[in-house]
Formats: C-alpha cells, sequence, structure tokens
C-alpha cells in the first residue's frame, strides 16, 4: 500500500483497508505482494478520479481469503472470462499475466467480477497450519 500512495493522491481515490494484524499462509511474500500491488495498482489506474479503493483480507475455515475492489468502474461482461488469459489484451498491460502466473503457482481460486459499486478482484487459497510464511 505504501508504494501506491503517491498514485492514490494524484487521483484523489480514497483508500479503505480492513486486514487483520496477522494470517499465517503457505505463500511466497515476495510474490503475494507482486501480484497484489499489481492487482492494486490496476485498480487505481483504472478508476475515475474521486473514486474509492477497498482491500479485505481475511482467514476462515482454512481459507486465506483476499478482496480488491474499485468503484465507479465496469468492465464489460463479455471480456472478463478473457482476462487471465496468456495473450488476450483488453488493454496493453501485462499485469493480469503476472497475477495469474502467480496465483496458479499457489494454487489459489481467483478472479475479477462486477459488483453493484465496480469491479472486485478476489482470491482465496488454503491456509496450512505451522506455515512460517505470513501475507
Amino acid at each position: 500500500i505504501a508504494d501506491v500512495t503517491d498514485l492514490l493522491s494524484e487521483k484523489e481515490i480514497s483508500l479503505s483497508v480492513d486486514i487483520p494484524d496477522k494470517i499465517l499462509c503457505d505463500a511466497d511474500p515476495a510474490q503475494m505482494e507482486r501480484a497484489i500491488q499489481n492487482v492494486l495498482v490496476n485498480a487505481i489506474r483504472y478508476s475515475p478520479n474521486g473514486e474509492a479503493i477497498y482491500i479485505s483480507l481475511s482467514n476462515d475455515k482454512n481459507t486465506v481469503s483476499c478482496k480488491v475492489e474499485n468503484t465507479g468502474v465496469h468492465i464489460p461482461e463479455e471480456m472478463i472470462p478473457h482476462l487471465f488469459e496468456a495473450f488476450y489484451r483488453a488493454d496493453t498491460s501485462r499485469n493480469r499475466n503476472i497475477v495469474r502466473e502467480i496465483m496458479e503457482l499457489h494454487h489459489a481460486k481467483y478472479g475479477i467480477q462486477n459488483t453493484s459499486r465496480g469491479v472486485v478482484f478476489w482470491l482465496e487459497m488454503p491456509q496450512e497450519r505451522g506455515a512460517i510464511n505470513s501475507i
């Protein structure tokens, strides 16, 4: 989040964060940080000025869940199933391919969908007992 504060300020986008102090899971912290940062940069980039971004992280029933939602914009429904395909481009960004590769390496379920107020990227991955890495 600290790496994108300038982008948030430039577009006057508010950020709401709901993240617990600690969630343990078996993940590569550097790769997950890269994936979430790419999602967050895209959320900022495609949000109109003055909108909001909501980030949440939680765990329930041995599953870690993360959501990044940006408001004020929607993705055409026909484009959503293709966003993570290797050569499909809704734009010129490679960020979605990076995110897809990292999610698949972590055996995470993930996706993008329109919401009533915008677009949400979500991921779910198993939480392993005794994991030494945390996100």
